[in-house]
């Protein structure tokens, strides 16, 4: 330590050792506080889907389809043309079921599936249409019947089958387009027998289908996009889903051509059970669909 007070003096010559000057007049390092920036990884957009959602706050069975303001109209002669589908298929009904008039009985319910279309690319990528505030149930019986696929006992009172607003359901104030099938004797319980009224039902969405490709970018009420992106250096995740294939009533349509549906679409139990590699974007878009 060095010391020097001086009350009153003139001309002074003060002297120390070079070392300790150097060491008075050194200044001290500033010490960084700013830590080591990590790079972002590089990040490689490998495909992009956008979703439009249109609408719907009424649903009618009228004499052709189409969707005008915010109303779905649906040609009720679709049920008798349906049948030419599949000769599985022996009768289809058509109606809706309005908010709050739950207090019905239901068949079986093999599906509950929104109505949406691919207006460009394929599955996972280009631009998707949906409906909302509309959702569609498949039920039915056979012949004899039988409640199809009957496994879980989905059959009864509707308010008391369905927990409406739970992740899965539709909400509490959608409006349920009823498509109710009835197929041969005895199919129900084979993969033939769901199989045959799910692509009925297909058939019938798809007349759907065509007038919702047209609807205008602009009365979209919800758009988002989801993009699948690689990131480099990144640790890769993958999520397992595992997928019913044991046969019987028990089938999985892997990427149909329309989100949902079923045309186009691979069979998990034909394929051989197999692991299916999927995008995130193409389970979102529609790539799985159950048939029971």
């Amino acid at each position: 330590m060095f010391k020097i007070s001086v009350k009153q003096a003139k001309s002074i010559t003060m002297e120390m050792p070079e070392k300790l000057a150097q060491m008075a007049l050194r200044e001290k390092p500033q010490q960084s506080k700013s830590k080591a920036v990590t790079p972002l990884p590089k990040e490689n957009v490998l495909r992009t889907l956008i979703w439009r959602e249109f609408s719907v706050n009424n649903v009618q069975i009228s004499n052709n389809t189409k969707i005008v303001d915010n109303t779905l109209y649906l040609d009720g002669a679709l049920a008798q043309q349906a049948l030419s589908i599949n000769p599985l298929v022996k009768k289809v009904t058509i109606d809706v079921i309005k908010p709050g008039q739950h207090d019905v009985f239901t068949n079986t319910i093999m599906d509950i599936m929104p109505i949406a279309t691919k207006v460009e690319g394929k599955m996972g990528e280009g631009i998707t249409h949906c409906l909302r505030g509309v959702v569609v149930f498949l039920t039915g019986i056979d012949e004899a019947g039988r409640q199809i696929a009957e496994f879980g006992s989905s059959h009864g009172i509707l308010k008391d089958k369905v927990a409406f607003g739970m992740p899965g359901t539709p909400k509490i104030d959608e409006i349920v387009l009823r498509i109710d099938v009835v197929i041969e004797k005895g199919a129900g319980m084979e993969r033939r027998g769901p199989l045959a009224a799910h692509q009925v039902c297909d058939w019938i969405l798809d007349h759907i289908r065509r007038e919702l490709k047209k609807m205008p970018p602009q009365e979209a009420v919800f758009t988002q996009e989801f993009k699948d992106i690689r990131r480099e250096g990144r640790p890769k995740v993958l999520i397992v889903k595992e997928l019913g294939g044991q046969g019987a009533m028990h089938e999985k349509i892997i990427m149909p051509s329309e989100p949902g549906g079923v045309r186009g679409g691979k069979s998990i139990i034909d394929l051989g059970n197999v692991p299916v590699i999927l995008t995130p974007n193409e389970v979102k878009d529609g790539g799985i669909h159950s048939m029971t």
